[in-house]
């Protein structure tokens, strides 16, 4: 791809971009973009630096374009990625199951996989022109190659004119940015020297062209006065009025069709052969409006040389090139292509409804690409066509398609508002209950009333007597609703009516529904068999295609594992989990394993790396969940969960309170308001928060939805000395069955025996808490919560000290002041170090002066030779004999002396 063309003024970028294709070359692979206005050089300067050995693909501006097409190029240049990006999608599976965001990751993955094995050891250049234009697909497979490219000897280098369209990628690891800007004058001039115009003043060259190479070009061509873009067109215009009548037809239709100018396509709607256009063709070529390509094939010489021909066609001659290209383009190219220049030609209801059939093909194409923005951008295109052609049938279907479309690709608020829409417009309750299931499993506080309303007056205009199965799919949603509005009670009725209508159907896409509301609501109250069972038939269910059922299963029966202490199995549901996400490649599965290792990790005291679990997650969820804010929120509220483990406020995230101020009024949303005022030592503000939701506490719906409740209410009960609350709360508490940990999906709580241990301790029953303490220890042990011993450790002491057994108490806050050392948990090593001064100070009250002599009282010597060793007078050291015995409770010297004896002290 070589030019003859002068290559100056740009010696710096090209050295930049060598060094960089050279690093790749030696095993750290790049990508590199190339950035700058229109003309400005970028595809000259990579052509000079890559030479031949570069594998091309173009992007182009047609919103008719299939997505991919860019990379489409490049993997027809290179077969065996190519083969292996064409099994990807072959082993896909497509049925109505399968869950095609996971399989549009897994293709993406894919792809990637096989660019970067196609580098070899012998490393590959990939180009990619005009990524401004990008599709969607295209740049989702660019950002995720970015993510992988360091550890290749793959370069990818992509030019692109605007910063907006690759927010994405700029800045990433692995991303290099060059971005060139106008030419010097002394570039100038030494550019007109080498194209033998020297005698052109180089500084009103400079002016004209504004530095730009091809507009430079342009005015070294001609005399023509002016500058800029304005300039470009007429400098365009006088190029082509160089042309006969029939190359000037021929170039108008070619910009019609787009950059890339095809001769058989070209003749196709001229309706004359190939070979009668191709000579005239050939002399745009000479003329410099045209650039040879590949064989039979042209494309202008610069998008705004396409644009300033096209823009120069009057409307209706634009029109009828539209729609003749459309006619002659439909039984040969992309449906998009096709329902691109439909829509461009004459407004008539024909070419309307053509436009909209062949969008929605291109949708149906799109999606099975599993490239979901585009068949939304398409579905859209569709609706509006319909629409503009007074067309009502069918748009209720045509915007619930949109609307899965739309939540596919991550865009929950739009698909939403198109779904509610759908229901408005269609009289079939089958469509309305649709268009209500669109989106799901989102707990989007703006979205919740929507979803809330849509899903009654589906379920309502469905009746008693419809299909079980859709029926109970209405109701799941309901019930999860009501769920993330804290509503338990009518939660668990609706949950438990969608389990009855689901069983009943024998469909089980609609029990597993029903099974994941009433484990939202209330995971512990089905029995512990069962929820192992039903998680094992999610697993086994979500094998064909649905990988979000899968995750479900094993999140159940994690969850069920953390309740009894199987720590195997945790550690097996979690590699799982873990063997799902990097098999999918699916974001939301990606984030719950970040999140449950995040939780994991902290519970074992792994601290750093649940804090960089917690980071990862956080990012991902702004990356890829941003429409879904309750997703932020959980990495809030880790932070806030590990601020207390560890005692340190630190640990909490800047700008907590403004995410609380916008939080639904969830209970466990409104006990961390107090709750974190207290960590941060604002008791007042603690305290008046806490008073305003005491009377909510009562409340069967505030404790039940969630385990975190009562584990937060716990500190707030114990700093405020509510005995009331702490006697109504144990009492529920009692007799409910032993849990070991729970709420993984958010941080690991303390075992339930730490509960109750704690509402005891708070009301004085001592023997009572003490023991329950000595079974938390066991159970964190045992389980391997190490910040959790530490916590009970502390707790069992302080019970102790009450208790009167002083080395015990000793013991324990020591152990627990040098394991809080060692995990890093500074708010705990000084409450450990406190209770062991207490340990310290209640086992020896003497001071230092009584210790003193207490130890020459176990030498056996008498008060005079004690006052005498010392330099006190007799009487002095008399006083401290009789302070000694009455602070140790003791009856004479012959006890002291045991007592110092036993303590190891000497008079040494």
């Amino acid at each position: 791809m070589t030019r003859s063309e002068p290559f100056v003024g740009r010696a710096g970028a090209a050295a930049e971009l060598r060094a960089w294709l050279a690093a790749a070359a030696g095993g750290t692979g790049a990508l590199v973009l190339v950035g700058g206005p229109a003309g400005i050089g970028k595809s000259r300067l990579v052509e000079a630096v890559t030479d031949r050995e570069a594998v091309w693909g173009r992007c182009v501006d047609d919103p008719g374009a299939p997505p991919l097409w860019p990379w489409r190029r490049v993997l027809q240049a290179l077969p065996e990625a190519g083969a292996e990006v064409s099994r990807a999608l072959a082993d896909l599976d497509g049925g109505d199951g399968a869950d095609l965001v996971a399989a549009r990751f897994r293709f993406v993955a894919a792809a990637a996989d096989a660019l970067v094995a196609a580098a070899g050891p012998g490393g590959l250049v990939v180009v990619l022109e005009d990524v401004h234009w990008a599709d969607e697909a295209s740049l989702r497979l660019l950002r995720h190659l970015a993510g992988e490219i360091r550890r290749s000897r793959l370069a990818v280098v992509a030019t692109y004119r605007d910063t907006d369209a690759l927010s994405g990628l700029l800045g990433r690891p692995g991303t290099e940015s060059l971005r060139l800007g106008p030419l010097t004058e002394p570039d100038v001039r030494a550019y007109l020297a080498e194209v033998g115009r020297a005698a052109v003043d180089a500084g009103e060259a400079l002016r004209r062209s504004g530095g730009n190479p091809l507009y430079l070009k342009a005015v070294a061509r001609s005399s023509a006065t002016g500058g800029g873009e304005a300039e470009l067109r007429h400098l365009v215009r006088t190029t082509v009025a160089g042309l006969d009548d029939d190359a000037r037809e021929l170039l108008a239709i070619a910009s019609v069709l787009g950059e890339e100018v095809d001769a058989h396509v070209v003749a196709e709607v001229t309706g004359r052969p190939a070979e009668a256009i191709v000579p005239a063709l050939d002399r745009a070529v000479r003329a410099g409006v045209l650039l040879p390509a590949e064989a039979g094939s042209r494309r202008f010489a610069h998008a705004v040389v396409r644009d300033g021909i096209y823009a120069d066609l009057d409307q209706g001659v634009r029109e009828e090139l539209h729609a003749r290209a459309a006619a002659a383009l439909e039984h040969r190219a992309e449906p998009g292509v096709v329902a691109g220049h439909w829509l461009r030609s004459a407004a008539t209801p024909d070419a309307l409804a053509r436009a909209a059939d062949w969008a929605e093909a291109a949708a149906r194409d799109a999606t099975r690409a599993l490239a979901f923005t585009e068949a939304a951008r398409f579905l859209s295109l569709a609706l509006d066509c319909r629409r503009r052609a007074g067309v009502r049938d069918g748009l209720a279907a045509l915007l619930v398609d949109l609307a899965t479309a739309e939540y596919r690709a991550g865009r929950f608020a739009r698909a939403f508002g198109h779904a509610r829409e759908a229901a408005g417009l269609t009289a079939d309750p089958a469509l309305a209950a649709a268009a209500a299931l669109v989106v799901r499993d989102t707990s989007a506080p703006d979205l919740l009333p929507g979803m809330a309303a849509l899903t009654a007056s589906a379920l309502a205009a469905l009746g008693p007597e419809a299909d079980p199965a859709l029926r109970a799919k209405l109701l799941a949603q309901s019930a999860a609703v009501a769920a993330d509005y804290g509503r338990a009670t009518e939660a668990v009725r609706t949950a438990d009516e969608a389990m009855a209508l689901a069983e009943l159907s024998g469909d089980q896409e609609a029990r597993l529904d029903a099974v994941r509301a009433r484990l939202k609501i209330r995971p512990a109250e089905l029995p512990l068999a069962e929820r192992l069972r039903l998680g094992s038939l999610a697993v086994a269910l979500g094998g064909t295609g649905r990988p979000l059922v899968a995750l479900w299963g094993h999140k159940w029966r994690l969850d069920a594992a953390f309740e009894v202490g199987t720590v195997p199995v945790v550690d097996a549901e979690l590699a799982a989990i873990s063997a799902l996400a990097a098999t999918t490649r699916l974001p939301l599965v990606r984030w719950h394993e970040l999140r449950l290792r995040a939780s994991v990790a902290a519970y074992r005291g792994a601290f750093a790396e649940a804090r960089a679990h917690n980071r990862l997650a956080s990012e991902l969820a702004a990356a890829e969940l941003a429409e879904d804010r309750s997703a932020a929120g959980m990495s809030f509220a880790f932070a806030q969960q590990l601020a207390a483990v560890v005692g340190d406020p630190a640990e909490l995230l800047p700008g907590y309170e403004e995410v609380l101020a916008i939080a639904p009024p969830l209970p466990i949303a409104v006990i961390s308001r107090p709750l974190c005022a207290l960590l941060e030592g604002r008791r007042d503000e603690a305290r008046a928060a806490y008073d305003a939701l005491r009377p909510r506490l009562r409340d069967p719906d505030f404790l039940g939805p969630s385990p975190g409740v009562g584990a937060n209410l716990l500190p707030l009960l114990e700093a405020f000395e509510d005995v009331e609350t702490a006697e109504w709360l144990a009492k529920l508490l009692a007799g409910a069955p032993p849990v070991g940990s729970a709420g993984a999906g958010t941080f690991c709580t303390d075992c339930s025996s730490s509960w109750s241990a704690r509402l005891a301790a708070l009301l004085g029953r001592h023997d009572e808490a003490a023991a329950l303490f000595e079974e938390a220890v066991a159970w964190d042990a045992r389980l391997g919560a190490r910040p959790y011993v530490v916590h009970n450790r502390v707790r069992l002491a302080a019970e102790l000290l009450v208790l009167g057994d002083l080395p015990r108490a000793e013991t324990l806050a020591r152990q627990a002041a040098d394991e809080a050392r060692r995990l890093g948990m500074p708010g705990w090593l000084s409450e450990a170090t406190a209770v062991l001064d207490r340990a310290r100070t209640a086992a020896d009250p003497l001071t230092g002066r009584e210790r003193e002599i207490a130890a020459l009282v176990a030498d056996a010597l008498s008060n005079r030779q004690i006052a005498h060793r010392l330099v006190l007078s007799e009487r002095t050291v008399e006083s401290h004999v009789r302070s000694v015995l009455a602070k140790l409770g003791l009856a004479n010297r012959t006890e002291v002396a045991a007592w110092a004896r036993r303590r190891g002290l000497t008079a040494g």
